[in-house]
């Protein structure tokens, strides 16, 4: 499984602290790589750019139907956990992390499209 330190380009949203430890996300080759910048050595969870739109769009409408494909999220108080449906991998993601993702990717931040013409 690829870790987060052997991989370039990756992003947060611009609502993340920057001090603060967060979601990143990188494109790759067809799809999207996802990654808790807090972990070091982090697992990656990979999505083929279908899922990540279907993610993105339970994400940006905060209905997370876990029907995407790729992962299933699951609430707790103050945390989120996104797991990995083909390897089982957990990120679990605080409040203001899972925030900060959420909003940026609402101004279309983690859009495929846009961060494969910036890479």
């Amino acid at each position: 499984m690829p870790t987060a330190h052997r991989r370039a380009g990756w992003r947060k949203s611009t609502y993340s602290d920057s001090h603060e430890k967060c979601v990143e996300v990188s494109p790759t080759h067809g799809g999207m790589a996802l990654r808790h910048s807090k972990i070091l050595d982090s697992p990656v969870i990979s999505f083929t750019g279908e899922q990540w739109a279907r993610w993105l769009g339970e994400v940006v409408s905060d209905h997370l139907t876990n029907t995407n494909g790729a992962v299933t999220v699951r609430l707790q108080p103050g945390s989120w956990t996104v797991r990995d449906t083909a390897t089982g991998v957990d990120l679990v993601f605080t409040e203001q992390e899972w925030t900060a993702f959420r909003l940026g990717a609402k101004d279309g931040e983690f859009d495929l499209s846009v961060l494969e013409q910036s890479a």
